[in-house]
């Protein structure tokens, strides 16, 4: 009724209802309504027995029970010995109650699991670490069991056999998940990539191991990597790296996506191609289960009718399918838990060229139509990880707890459920599964690797998780009796090959002679790997090298092609080939012109100044890209001011032409970069002499104007400075966004694709102190606009969690108000106290139509206001619509003025 309702107001509001009601229809029906026509079924603790009884899997495979507790109690991460001993990581410290209390307690553990009679179920647990706060990741390496426990990544030896860790067999290596933030949003995984390095979730680094000769001490070394995904991560065949969000099934990097960090401006961008791929975008979750519990299910599309799960929300850990235990149908699929859903769900991927595509596979039920590829109508059923174990299958490992949410998130209408459902005790269980298909035949035993031969023939076993193991303990043994059968193509399959060409480099035994067979393979796997690990051949080989990348830059593969242009980027400065590098960006596409820049880097502003020269019909697109990079890297050269002057001059010896606005929209584009610096000029320069506005040239250079200052500069932009108590409270803001905002919205405020808008230049940050703090306090619902780009997902408010206290918060807006290029007006400890309690009652996180909606003080309100102009006589009338400015005269309508740059409008026919 009320909707009906909402049409019939004045058409001034109509219009406004119109568009709710379009938009509340597309969403779904009312939670309030759902929930109150559902019945919700009781959630009692089951045996393990009886959990088995609850699942719904696809047709010809079935779950079998590999260990329950008392076993083993809250798993959250495991992984393998090469004997086929399951090392279970218990995080036993989550949320002992709804509050999260307790989480600092030292009952976390590492067990080690072992089936004595091989019937494929464990049957003996032992204690391997114990007295561990909220430990989180695990791998089995040769070099010892690396364990992520925060602060600590530690390294334990057990060099007595004994499956347990002592005191001494024990070394700190690095920090790890360390610093205050919430234990979803913190670094975990532990992933060994076929390339030798270890790679994390939720994190900028990856490591790698180094054994001493003598073996007593194993050094680390740190490598810079992207930040990637929330929680799991998993490679393919290629070693390309699978990862996900909480809201998000499935992103792929389709390229080492360490290639990118050679240059700032392919760095540092939100968006590259290629790299964090969305493969399961607007996917939706088929459970078996009424979902009332969700944290979300009070707000509008987390529930269907029937009350079912609709969206993903609890997304963890994933598995790509390398064992051989299900056949080829399944060779590289990926299998996703959804905690919330109590579900796993299946998705088959292929690449056309460099271009993955993923598909969801449902099956049918007969009671609810479709189903994913393991559901269960157990609440309690929650998986968190997955993986492929030693017998080709996959393994699940399941928490089996009533509340899966960690407590700074936890909505009210949540709260509310699991008191009246007493979901909030732990119980002391978990369990692992093992999922079957059950038309082929299971070895439960383990691939032996203890001699030379049996590593060689793992190199090439059907079973990824064989072939992985295999490789890693050949490096770590460096038998150099290996390295000649390596060399020896006819011994292994191209399979077996690709991971003989990284077990040789991991060796440093690499040759030429193995490398050009490997270049010159029909195989497309084999020639991409092959320049990868031909890297490693420089600089001795940097003619063949050269001679070879060049030649697949022509192959009939994209993957290949690409791959040669990321590698001719390791050649010396002198011998990449800067002419092949430019016109293959010029004529590819994005993929292409970002593998170029990378190669570019050190060469950005010579390859700008001959494109700007060269005969032919220039690409803006590419001039601008290049700009951006040769901006950015200017402004680190020795003689920085001279060389960005370089930069602008190009663009006052051209005319109002193509390219020249290109290169102003690339200077603009690196500025919104965290890279990017205010560049102090020697001088002032002719291309701000007076600019006008009433030009797309001069729009442009408006729009760069506050990046750029010099001696006696007329307006040198920026907001009043912070007062001392101001300041101190932005700093103590700042710690706080660093360990909280930062690990959605980035460091640099820069945002991640997939998972959070970016900050920088948010009008939701910038314009009106009530809709900053209210989303702060309780949180944003999409879908959300920022800056061009539709966001549809949820964000958690924070006013419940006492770090943000209203001195903090004010702090942590300012930090924002005040960062990346902003010089916005402080926010208050008082505005913050103000709103805080004249929204008590709000629940839930807003919508941006209830935001739009307030009265608010806007940035852009001191614009509006009657603008004469005595000359002509003329009035004109500036007034706010939204976050936008309208002009209008007489009885003229209103023309949208756009804001050029800081205080700088522009519209049709007017400009102010």
């Amino acid at each position: 009724m009320k909707r009906v309702l909402r049409i019939g107001l004045p058409l001034v509001l109509g219009l406004v209802g119109v568009g709710l009601l379009a938009f509340r229809l597309w969403r779904g029906p009312d939670p309030e309504t759902i929930l109150a026509n559902i019945d919700v079924p009781p959630s009692p603790v089951l045996s393990a027995e009886e959990e088995l009884a609850t699942f719904r899997t696809a047709p010809d495979f079935r779950v079998e029970l590999v260990a329950a507790e008392p076993l083993i109690v809250d798993p959250v991460a495991m992984d393998w010995d090469d004997e086929g001993r399951l090392y279970v990581v218990e995080m036993r410290g989550f949320m002992g109650d709804i509050n999260g209390g307790g989480e600092d307690r030292p009952v976390g553990r590492v067990v080690v699991l072992e089936d004595t009679d091989h019937d494929g179920r464990m049957d003996q647990s032992r204690v391997f670490l114990e007295g561990l706060v909220m430990p989180r990741a695990i791998a089995v390496l040769p070099e010892g069991i690396l364990i992520g426990v925060p602060p600590d990544l530690l390294l334990c030896r057990d060099s007595n056999a004994d499956l347990r860790c002592n005191e001494a067999e024990k070394q700190r290596l690095t920090h790890y998940a360390a610093g205050p933030g919430n234990v979803e949003h913190r670094e975990n995984g532990l992933l060994p990539g076929i390339d030798g390095w270890i790679y994390n979730a939720k994190s900028n680094r990856r490591f790698r191991l180094d054994r001493s000769d003598n073996g007593d001490e194993v050094g680390l070394e740190i490598g810079e990597t992207i930040p990637r995904g929330q929680w799991g991560i998993a490679q393919d065949d290629q070693g390309r790296l699978y990862y996900n969000h909480n809201s998000g099934f499935l992103y792929v990097d389709t390229f080492p996506a360490e290639y990118t960090l050679r240059q700032a401006a392919t760095a540092t961008q939100l968006n590259r191609p290629g790299i964090n791929v969305d493969l399961g975008g607007g996917e939706e979750v088929w459970g078996v289960r009424v979902a009332a519990g969700l944290n979300r299910a009070d707000q509008p599309g987390t529930l269907r009718p029937n009350g079912h799960q609709k969206g993903p929300t609890a997304i963890s850990g994933l598995v790509i399918q390398r064992g051989d235990q299900y056949g080829t149908d399944y060779r590289g699929d990926a299998f996703v838990p959804e905690a919330g859903g109590s579900a796993l769900s299946r998705f088959s991927i292929a690449f056309d060229g460099a271009t993955p595509r993923a598909t969801h596979h449902l099956y049918d039920d007969p009671d609810f139509g479709h189903r994913e590829f393991i559901a269960s109508s157990d609440e309690r059923f929650r998986p968190v990880d997955a993986r492929v174990g030693p017998d080709g299958a996959i393994w699940v490992i399941d928490m089996y707890r009533g509340v899966i949410q960690h407590a700074q998130f936890v909505s009210d209408h949540l709260r509310a459920y699991v008191e009246a459902h007493d979901l909030a005790p732990p119980g002391e269980t978990g369990r692992i599964w093992r999922v079957v298909r059950s038309d082929r035949p299971i070895d439960y035993t383990a691939a032996p690797l203890s001699t030379l031969e049996a590593q060689l023939r793992g190199l090439d076993h059907a079973n990824g998780w064989v072939r992985d193991r295999a490789q890693r303990r050949l490096v770590f043994e460096r038998n150099v009796a290996a390295a000649s059968s390596l060399r020896d193509s006819r011994r292994f399959s191209d399979r077996g090959r690709v991971h003989a060409l990284w077990t040789l480099e991991g060796l440093g035994a690499l040759d030429a002679d193995t490398w050009r067979v490997a270049v010159h393979s029909d195989s497309e796997s084999l020639r991409r790997t092959a320049l990868r690990v031909g890297e490693s051949l420089l600089p001795d080989q940097s003619d063949a090298f050269r001679a070879a990348a060049i030649r697949l830059l022509d192959d009939p593969e994209l993957g290949v092609r690409l791959q040669a242009l990321h590698s001719l980027g390791a050649l010396p400065a002198a011998k990449r080939p800067v002419g092949r590098l430019a016109a293959l960006a010029r004529e590819g596409g994005p993929l292409e012109r970002q593998a170029a820049l990378s190669s570019l880097s050190g060469l950005e502003r010579e390859t700008l100044d001959t494109e700007l020269t060269r005969d032919g019909e220039a690409d803006p697109a590419w001039i601008r890209a290049l700009t951006t990079a040769s901006f950015l890297a200017a402004q680190h050269a020795t003689d920085a001011p001279q060389t960005v002057v370089g930069i602008l001059d190009r663009i006052t010896e051209r005319d109002e032409d193509e390219l020249a606005l290109a290169m102003l929209e690339g200077i603009r584009d690196a500025q919104e970069l965290p890279a990017n610096m205010r560049v102090v000029l020697p001088a002032a320069h002719p291309l701000f002499d007076d600019a006008p506005t009433d030009s797309e040239r001069g729009e442009a250079v408006a729009r760069i104007r506050l990046g750029f200052t010099w001696n006696g500069d007329p307006s040198p932009g920026g907001a009043r400075p912070l007062t001392s108590e101001e300041e101190e409270t932005r700093e103590r803001g700042a710690r706080l966004f660093a360990a909280t905002c930062a690990s959605c919205h980035g460091e640099h405020g820069r945002g991640h694709a997939g998972l959070a808008p970016p900050l920088v230049g948010s009008s939701w940050v910038r314009d009106a102190d009530a809709w900053l703090v209210r989303i702060a306090l309780h949180g944003l619902r999409g879908p959300i606009e920022v800056r061009g780009e539709q966001w549809n997902r949820v964000m958690p408010g924070h006013g419940h969690d006492p770090r943000f206290d209203d001195d903090t918060l004010a702090g942590l807006l300012t930090h924002l108000r005040r960062s990346w290029g902003h010089a916005d007006r402080p926010i208050s400890r008082e505005t913050v106290a103000r709103i805080r309690a004249e929204t008590t009652d709000h629940s839930g996180p807003w919508t941006t139509d209830e935001l739009m909606a307030l009265p608010v003080d806007h940035r852009l309100d001191r614009f509006t206001g009657i603008y004469r102009i005595p000359i002509v006589g003329v009035e004109l009338r500036v007034g706010r619509q939204g976050a936008r400015l309208d002009i209008g005269r007489g009885e003229a309508g209103p023309g949208e003025l756009r804001e050029v740059a800081d205080g700088i409008f522009a519209g049709q026919g007017v400009h102010l």
